[in-house]
Order: structure tokens, then sequence, then C-alpha cells
């Protein structure tokens, strides 16, 4: 309720003193949404740093967690719904209504995302071993079916809904505030490289090299975004180049 036309009442210092209390939620408010967007930004990259490590202590491969990522994505999805609700929105705002036109723009970045990425690895390893990765050595690992199946069916779906959702969708635009446009690319794009690190922790050249490889991909993904300012096309070509190179692998795989 405002009261900037009631006429001023005398208050005295004891009642002045307690209304100044009320000043502080003001200057916290500036610092809530901030706070929002570094608490989703961060969630990802933790949750899976603990799955990977998980796995390890478990002996088991990362390869797992190419299903198992799922549930990060569930769990993520739910966090930027509730950052949303905070501003009086809904998470399905993010994504706008559909339009079919999508589905053309969607292959279009596709294959931009699918040069870019290629493109991203090529340097990434030549900067971290200075030309192709070392050959893998031992046999493959075993996976079970139901690992290549989630990873094939269900995952790249869910990673192109909640990466989009936390980087491109909520926290690149809200950024782009206070940081501008390439300030606020940069900063999504080195957390959406180091998110992967839990997915390489196996030696520190691999993690150095996937790192670097998906921080290129996230500039290139964020830079789609300021172009577009529309999120489905790119859940589109970030759930095709996820089965190709994710989903793929993983069911052939789970099919030896």
């Amino acid at each position: 309720m405002h009261t900037a036309d009631a006429a001023p009442v005398p208050t005295s210092s004891a009642s002045a003193a307690a209304v100044a209390p009320s000043a502080l939620p003001s200057a916290d408010a500036s610092v809530a949404p901030m706070l929002r967007i570094a608490g989703v930004l961060a969630l990802r990259p933790v949750l899976i740093l603990a799955l990977g490590a998980g796995l390890l202590a478990l002996n088991l491969s990362l390869v797992y967690s190419n299903a198992l990522v799922v549930v990060v994505d569930v769990i993520a999805l739910a966090v930027v719904g509730l950052a949303m609700r905070f501003e009086g929105r809904w998470l399905r705002d993010l994504f706008g209504s559909w339009r079919w036109l999508d589905l053309a723009w969607g292959a279009l970045m596709l294959v931009i995302v699918l040069i870019g990425f290629l493109v991203s690895n090529v340097a990434a390893n030549l900067i971290v071993f200075g030309g192709a990765p070392p050959a893998a050595t031992g046999a493959a690992p075993s996976i079970p079916l139901w690992v290549g199946l989630v990873a094939f069916l269900v995952a790249p779906l869910s990673i192109a809904l909640a990466e989009e959702a936390v980087y491109r969708g909520y926290a690149q635009p809200r950024l782009e505030r206070g940081l501008g446009r390439i300030g606020s690319l940069v900063v999504v794009a080195v957390v959406f490289g180091l998110q992967h690190i839990g997915f390489a922790l196996t030696s520190g050249p691999d993690v150095a090299a996937k790192v670097l490889t998906t921080l290129f991909a996230g500039l290139i993904l964020g830079g789609l975004w300021l172009w577009m300012k529309r999120l489905m096309p790119l859940v589109l070509a970030h759930w095709g180049l996820d089965l190709l190179f994710l989903g793929l692998p993983t069911l052939a795989l789970a099919l030896l």
C-alpha cells in the first residue's frame, strides 16, 4: 500500500527507530535475485560432480552418468521453476509457446551447433593434448541395457530442457542486466563448461579437454540465444546434439 499522498505525521525518535528496519528488505531485494541466479547456476555443476564422484566411489563407470543425469535434470528444472515463481512467473514461460517454425530454426541451429561442437572439440584437444587425444586402452566398460536405453530415449531431451532452461533461459538474460551481453555470455559459458567436470573425472587432461570443449560450445549456444532470443529452437538443437554424441554411443556400448 502506497502512502505518498498521506499528510506527514510527526514521529518520535523511538518510533522512527522502530520503522527503520523496514528499509532492510528493500536493500536485500537487490541482492536476492543475484543470489538466486548464483544458486541456480551452481546447482548442476555441484550435482554432476557429486554424481561422478559417487559412481567412482562405487567402482562404476562414469558412463552410468549418461543415464543418471536425468535425475539431475529433474532437480534442476524444479529449482528453475521455483526461482521463476519468485518472479511471479512459471517455468513454461522460459520456453514460450510452441511454433511449428521452431522445427526449422531448430534444424538450422543443430547444424550450427554440430559444426561448432566439432570445432570446439578439435580446439580443446589441440590446447590440452597438442593434437588428437591418446587412444583409450583396455576393454570398453560393460553397462546394462537400461543405461543405454535411458541415455538414448530420455537423457538427450531432459538435458536439453534442463541446461537451456538453467543457462540460456534463466541465468544469461538476468546476468545481462548487471554484466552486459558479453559478460553474461562468458560467465554462463564458463559455468556450463565447469559442470562437465563430473563427466570426466578419470584424469586431469580429460577434465581440461571436456571443460574447454563445452565452454567453447557454451559460447556458441549463448550466442545463438542472443541472436534468436527464443529458447525452443535451442532446446531442439541441443537435443539433437546430445542424441548423436551421448545417446547413440551409450546405447551402442550397452548393446555390445
